[in-house]
């Protein structure tokens, strides 16, 4: 597993490294992710977290002005949406057409939808439903060693 970081107008942040590539490397032990991540670590506003790349399967952006106690949890959400694009259960095309195993789901963008119509998609209901688990299950990876 590789982890590459990218950074808009942003100086790198290491610690925010230090976070990242161990948590990706046990979370890759737990799902299936593609063998090299992409790391965008930039702005993304007071109100977003973090993000997938809609064309690139292994990208994932995070908000560089996340506290570091708050990285994990996101990361392995978005992490998630990474398995879930790499297994190829979740589709997204550049028009914004969302594919649910197959299943034309949306034809809206996540910024064209009301935050409600957003939590009740299929891909974000199945994340937030993994994510404390695989999350605690990478924890205790990086903690045996």
């Amino acid at each position: 597993m590789h982890v590459t970081y990218f950074y808009n107008k942003n100086k790198p942040d290491y610690k925010h490294e230090s976070i990242i590539t161990p948590i990706t490397k046990a979370v890759s032990k737990i799902i299936e992710l593609p063998p090299a991540i992409e790391v965008c670590l930039y702005d993304l506003g007071k109100s977003t977290y973090g993000g997938i790349d809609l064309y690139r399967v292994n990208r994932i952006g995070m908000n560089y002005t996340l506290p570091y106690d708050g990285v994990p949890i996101i990361l392995v959400h978005e992490l998630i949406h990474v398995h879930q694009k790499h297994k190829g259960y979740l589709k997204i095309t550049p028009r914004g057409h969302c594919y649910w195993h197959g299943v034309l789901f949306s034809q809206k963008l996540s910024e064209e939808m009301s935050y409600e119509d957003y939590m009740n998609l299929p891909w974000e209901i199945d994340a937030y439903n993994k994510q404390d688990k695989i999350l605690s299950e990478a924890i205790a990876i990086l903690t045996t060693k």
